[in-house]
């Protein structure tokens, strides 16, 4: 699962490169809103990662993509397409799913409660 945090630029883990088969592949990622079914569309870019072929990094503003909070399923698919579009792909070219959490607020810490056993984030 990766987590998103409202308000910020997020440092994402992905593992792309081990199912990538395009040579210079770029990578459109697609969050499905288990919520309100939107589904938000976006280009991968600015890897940081010096070893891409065990994972890769990128950072993803969450405040351009402007999301609620809540669960989404996400899909990564390789193109070498000019256009943000997925039509015209096909189930070979996705090469990550998953879940992903939008958190509303950064956590500034956590307590626990041993009475209840439970965790409060505040």
């Amino acid at each position: 699962m990766i987590k998103l945090y409202k308000n910020e630029t997020n440092l994402v883990p992905f593992t792309l490169f081990e199912k990538t088969t395009l040579v210079g592949a770029e990578y459109i990622c697609q969050l499905y809103s288990n919520q309100n079914h939107d589904l938000t569309t976006f280009w991968l870019t600015g890897d940081t990662t010096n070893n891409n072929a065990r994972y890769n990094y990128f950072p993803i503003n969450e405040t351009a993509l402007n999301l609620l909070p809540g669960t989404y399923d996400y899909m990564v698919w390789q193109t070498t397409g000019a256009t943000l579009t997925v039509s015209g792909l096909t189930v070979n070219d996705v090469v990550e799913t998953g879940l992903c959490r939008v958190i509303g607020d950064t956590p500034t810490g956590s307590t626990f409660n041993n009475n209840k056993t439970e965790y409060t984030f505040n």
